[in-house]
């Protein structure tokens, strides 16, 4: 059970978490996180340790009225409660500090949705092109997160989740491509319009472990011997991926340096009824809960 005692009043009451200030919020989420199973707060502490890299919880006891899923993109779909942004606020109490990207929403937290006309982009509001593996900002100079939080409102049959435990990634791979994949031969995409790019490693060393920052559609080697060496890494990260079906009001957390994750391609009908994902990032640095970092210029 992912909630002991639930009391469903305290969890329709949970104030919007978009606003840039998130007192209110992160307060109701202390008190929703209390009522945590003790089995959910056992998962959660696993993660937070690195034994697991992923967890996703089921049948969360969510019962606000979601909306038509939106057909272009939106800073926010109003909703009549925030429920689900309630359970990733408690949540992330568990594992650090909520963050956003600017360039990616107006707020701590994000959605997730097929949005006409991208359908075949690399963004992540496309659905006929597959979502390609990666560590979700990877490329930012600054911060990336430790942990990503997907909470599934509308799922779809098509769209599955694939995960990649960077340690069994290690494992398969020679080290000679493991020492090159150290090395800063490899040409980050940063931002678009205009294009700039960070040259830099794809693993790192971070308090003595091994870390990945990787986006497979945004990362190129530079030189022939970098260049076969992520082949090779696109390679082991297909043979090794696990498959994560989402259903409705599950919540899949992501361990997002020590491993790598994509997305299916599925089949749009943008009819109100497509999948819908609210998305954020958890970082365990000392930064203010709800920082919203843009781009150094």
């Amino acid at each position: 059970m992912f909630i002991e005692g639930f009391r469903r009043a305290l969890l329709s009451e949970t104030p919007s978490p978009y606003s840039r200030d998130l007192g209110a919020f992160l307060s109701h989420s202390r008190l929703l996180n209390k009522q945590f199973s003790k089995d959910t707060k056992r998962t959660l502490e696993l993660l937070r340790t690195d034994r697991i890299k992923y967890c996703q919880f089921l049948n969360i006891p969510v019962t606000e009225v979601v909306p038509p899923t939106a057909t272009t993109y939106m800073p926010k779909i109003p909703k009549s409660t925030y429920q689900a942004e309630g359970v990733m606020g408690a949540t992330s109490l568990e594992l650090g500090n909520l963050f956003g990207y600017e360039e990616t929403s107006s707020f701590v937290m994000y959605d997730i949705y097929p949005v006409r006309n991208f359908e075949d982009s690399k963004s992540f509001v496309n659905s006929r092109k597959m979502l390609s593996f990666h560590s979700d900002g990877s490329a930012h100079p600054k911060l990336s997160p430790d942990y990503v939080m997907l909470y599934c409102l509308r799922s779809s049959h098509q769209a599955h989740n694939l995960i990649v435990d960077l340690d069994e990634l290690l494992g398969r791979l020679p080290s000679p491509i493991i020492d090159l994949l150290k090395q800063p031969v490899f040409r980050h995409l940063v931002s678009q319009k205009p294009d700039r790019y960070d040259i830099k490693p794809v693993l790192f060393e971070e308090h003595g472990e091994i870390t990945v920052r990787y986006d497979e559609d945004n990362v190129a080697g530079v030189g022939a011997e970098a260049i076969a060496a992520q082949q090779i890494l696109n390679r082991e990260i297909r043979n090794i991926a696990t498959t994560v079906t989402n259903s409705d009001h599950s919540l899949l957390i992501i361990n997002n340096k020590r491993s790598l994750h994509a997305r299916s391609s599925f089949t749009p009908v943008f009819d109100g009824a497509d999948r819908w994902v609210k998305g954020a990032f958890v970082t365990k640095s000392d930064v203010r809960d709800g920082l919203m970092l843009g781009l150094p210029t």
